[in-house]
């Protein structure tokens, strides 16, 4: 549903057309529980964009708060893959807040088709630093209370020393994964209503052990050895 969602609601080539998107959950500590079959490098590491967050915010997160970013040294993946992460709290909070920590999380992460730097397209292979592949973006507030903090994300990508070249798409791609986590969090409301929110947690942990279960057992299947691979320009 949340992939649907971006899918549909998207304006780029590259996340409506080319589905250059991943969509997932996460626990209260920022560890996968499930993601839908898109793209493996992405979901491979947006656990550590969400556990960044979780460092930098916790304690100051509230019911729909939304956070970006492409970080590389925290979770990131390649400048242009930008991470909209949202905390989960339980349709009490949403409606009355306590304080209360998020249950889970939920992020999208998509590739935005320009995101400045030195070239159009963005991290040109001849970049000497990060900031020459595009505007870096770390633990952004994106969205504050349910407020669409659009003059500060316009201010980030457009100010810095090589600003976006087309910023309307980035914030419509931006609404659109904010659009996408809001669908996640729904079909998550739902789920604990009809089951409730113990039984949940226990058959995500089910989750989470099966899967170390079978990575194991294909790691203990493998053969000690050595790999070489010969690049174009003769590395190895």
């Amino acid at each position: 549903q949340m992939g649907a969602t971006l899918e549909n609601v998207s304006h780029s080539v590259n996340i409506k057309e080319r589905l250059d998107f991943s969509c997932a959950l996460f626990d209260a500590e920022g560890s996968l529980i499930a993601n839908a079959p898109h793209v493996p490098v992405h979901l491979g590491s947006m656990s550590e964009s969400i556990q960044s967050i979780l460092r930098k915010r916790k304690g100051t997160m509230n019911p729909g708060d939304v956070f970006v970013m492409n970080n590389p040294y925290d979770g990131g993946t390649h400048i242009p893959d930008v991470t909209v992460i949202t905390p989960v709290f339980s349709e009490e909070e949403h409606k009355t807040p306590t304080g209360a920590e998020p249950l889970f999380f939920v992020a999208s992460r998509g590739h935005h088709q320009e995101i400045g730097g030195i070239t159009p397209g963005s991290v040109p292979p001849f970049s000497t630093s990060i900031d020459e592949e595009g505007v870096l973006i770390d633990n952004f507030h994106l969205v504050d209370r349910g407020r669409f903090l659009e003059k500060e994300v316009i201010q980030l990508l457009t100010e810095g020393k090589y600003p976006t070249r087309n910023v309307e798409m980035n914030l419509s791609d931006l609404r659109a994964q904010i659009a996408a986590n809001e669908q996640g969090i729904q079909e998550i409301h739902k789920m604990v209503k009809q089951f409730t929110l113990p039984v949940v947690e226990k058959y995500m942990q089910y989750v989470q052990d099966n899967a170390e279960e079978m990575v194991r057992k294909v790691i203990d299947a493998l053969d000690a050895g050595t790999f070489e691979y010969k690049m174009d320009d003769g590395c190895k």
